[in-house]
């Protein structure tokens, strides 16, 4: 019979490889806290473009995002194929976008301004693909949550503010945006028309949350009542249809009994507003009540010339088919001394042929995914579906695209469906969880 001895550890490096290991790991692991809350901070704040770093497009969502991403890339754990097989193609289309920009620029504009809105659209439509994308699934189930209740949060903020403060008394701190001068509500958005946009964002991302029973119903229905408060007084009618469609279109791959439920919710709720009394806010009934009515979608224009801009634009694409006009050019050579208001147009006329063909891409890209990912899970893929068409809609009506604002909710939804692949029950995962995640 033997017995075990156990042999005095001699002093050297073997002996502290083990407790160095420990160190290590637990170095990983508290860095990988500090980048978990970085990112959720930077999904919960990613609709409030009023706080940022001065006038620049830098808000206090994009350098937590930064920071969570410094972090993750020094670690060694940014996946390079966020789509999977598809991701070659999204960053094609990306680079003939800008690629097209960039050719215009050197020949017809300023190549300085390429590079500012080159290195936007970077962050925004790669780098947070690159972070977002293949995370544990018990991650990104939260992120839409944050989102929601971030948005929820803005339109409370601007909701109290209206009762206490005017446009004048805001200005000075707020901006003209937070409340304009006819009484439209853009909240920590800063304008009417985003601020419209990040509440159509966020009802399906409601909607799912409720659906996969991450948020309790009591406190679903709070954020419900307060984001269509926010819509009603942002009268944006954008917005609004925005609302309608992303909605409709939850609740219709949802299935029927999803409908019953929220037509159930609605009613009780259109009939405790109609017997409190209460009027609606006289900038939704003048900018949207009025084109519902008249049938007359001219009436909810914020610019008066909007479709002579689109008019003109299409005057202009004639001549730059080839080669575009450059960046930020539009607004120099319009007449009217703004850019459409329709990012294809915008598109298709400062970068020409190659630079709209690779805005489509990226496009078609988004709604094959979102279609896809009903195959993988339906509440994610009908958010998914509902965000991207909300995306969509708004590149009709919005030049450059590039604020995070925009693009976070989308991959947020997409994040959803492009999880990170569960091992097998019983096998245990050779890859280390992801910092992110930790």
């Amino acid at each position: 019979m033997t017995s075990d001895v156990i042999e005095p550890v001699q002093p050297g490096w073997r002996a502290t490889a083990p407790s160095l290991r420990v160190a290590m790991d637990e170095h990983a692991v508290a860095w990988g806290r500090i980048a978990k809350s970085c990112l959720f901070f930077a999904v919960f704040f990613s609709g409030w473009s009023l706080l940022r770093v001065g006038q620049i497009n830098l808000t206090f969502s994009d350098i937590a995002f930064f920071a969570c991403l410094g972090i993750v890339a020094v670690q060694g754990r940014l996946n390079l194929m966020p789509f999977g097989p598809l991701t070659p193609y999204w960053i094609a289309g990306l680079a003939m976008m800008l690629g097209g920009l960039f050719v215009s620029s050197i020949i017809n504009g300023d190549p300085l301004r390429w590079a500012n809105v080159a290195s936007q659209y970077t962050v925004a439509y790669l780098f947070i693909p690159l972070l977002l994308m293949q995370q544990e699934r018990r991650l990104t189930r939260i992120l839409p949550m944050l989102f929601v209740l971030g948005t929820t949060l803005s339109e409370a903020i601007g909701i109290a503010t209206t009762f206490v403060f005017t446009y004048h008394d805001t200005i000075g701190l707020l901006g003209d945006g937070f409340i304009t001068g006819n009484d439209r509500l853009g909240a920590m958005a800063g304008q009417p028309n985003p601020n419209g946009a990040v509440v159509a964002f966020s009802l399906p991302m409601l909607i799912y949350t409720l659906n996969i029973k991450a948020m309790p119903r009591l406190l679903g229905l709070v954020c419900a009542v307060i984001l269509l408060w926010g819509l009603m007084l942002s009268a944006s009618f954008t917005g609004f249809f925005a609302c309608i469609v992303a909605i409709g279109l939850t609740l219709t791959v949802l299935g029927f009994r999803h409908v019953v439920r929220l037509g159930l919710v609605m009613a009780v709720a259109l009939g405790l507003f109609v017997a409190s009394g209460a009027p609606l806010p006289k900038a939704f009934q003048t900018r949207v009540g009025s084109a519902v009515e008249s049938g007359d979608i001219n009436q909810a224009g914020t610019f008066v010339n909007r479709s002579e801009l689109i008019a003109e634009a299409w005057t202009f694409a004639e001549n730059t088919t080839v080669i575009g006009m450059g960046v930020d050019r539009y607004r120099e050579l319009s007449q009217y001394d703004n850019p459409v208001h329709d990012l294809y147009l915008l598109i298709w006329n400062e970068g020409g042929a190659v630079a709209f063909v690779g805005l489509m891409t990226m496009l078609v890209l988004l709604v094959i995914m979102a279609i896809a990912g009903l195959k993988r899970s339906r509440p994610g893929g009908a958010m998914a579906c509902a965000v991207v068409a909300v995306f969509l809609i708004y590149t009709a009506s919005y030049p450059h695209m590039y604020s995070r604002m925009w693009v976070m909710p989308v991959m947020v939804a997409l994040s959803v469906i492009y999880v990170r692949p569960e091992p097998a029950r019983g096998v245990q995962d050779p890859i280390p969880p992801d910092p992110v995640a930790a």
